[in-house]
């Protein structure tokens, strides 16, 4: 079974902000050749990416052996593009361009797991707060518990339509190890008179003028590396 540190993935306000078509008419080094999405927000998906994929925990096996544990990023779309193929594949093939447009090989090696599909998508067809879709997923797909020693809560994970299968990961036996959602809405205050505290952990919220700042990615790595210290019992 795969552990995996999910970061769900918003689009609109997050790594597309909200008057970025302006400002790329203005500003010519905005954008990245075949890319839609401003270098500002990519740049700093990608520092998450590898800050995610740099933690590293030493922790003992039921043989009282240490080992070390690695971080270990996955994309999940909870933006509403989910719902069109071509829109996720614009999404997909921006992130191509990008890493095309940057060339360096640190950063290849970085996005490699990411470009050809999303580790999987928020279900399309399920419409309601964006808190409620993104803990939708995470109850259809947590394993054990979040407790890494008892699988006896494992489940399947549901059966996917040929179309999602198209744009997601075909990794089937993971454990959700860790999460956070990366979203321009207010995932703890959902609605008037509705606090929802359970997002508290896991909420990275943009401002939607600006996208995915290096100060967003600095919170998201802090609460992943929080979850990942609870789900081994870590001190």
């Amino acid at each position: 079974m795969v552990p995996v540190d999910v970061i769900f993935l918003d689009i609109d306000g997050v790594l597309l902000p909200f008057g970025s078509a302006k400002k790329s008419s203005q500003d010519e080094d905005y954008k990245c050749d075949d890319c839609i999405f401003p270098k500002s927000t990519m740049n700093a998906l990608t520092k998450l990416l590898q800050k995610v994929g740099d933690i590293s925990l030493k922790i003992k096996d039921g043989n009282n052996k240490q080992q070390t544990i690695k971080g270990n990023p996955v994309l999940v779309l909870s933006s509403t593009w989910r719902a069109q193929q071509e829109f996720i594949n614009d999404i997909l093939n921006s992130f191509k361009g990008y890493v095309a447009f940057v060339q360096q090989q640190e950063v290849q090696q970085i996005w490699k797991p990411h470009l050809d599909a999303f580790f999987d998508l928020v279900d399309p067809c399920y419409h309601a707060t964006r808190h409620d879709e993104i803990f939708s997923w995470i109850r259809d797909n947590e394993r054990g518990k979040n407790n890494h020693n008892n699988n006896s809560s494992n489940k399947k994970r549901k059966r996917r339509t040929p179309q999602e299968l198209e744009c997601s990961s075909l990794v089937v036996d993971f454990q959700v190890r860790s999460w956070i959602a990366l979203d321009d809405e207010d995932l703890v205050n959902v609605e008037e008179d509705r606090v929802e505290k359970n997002a508290i952990p896991h909420a990275v919220k943009t401002e939607s003028s600006v996208g995915l700042t290096l100060q967003d990615v600095q919170l998201g790595v802090k609460l992943l590396e929080d979850q990942m210290h609870a789900f081994y019992q870590l001190t």
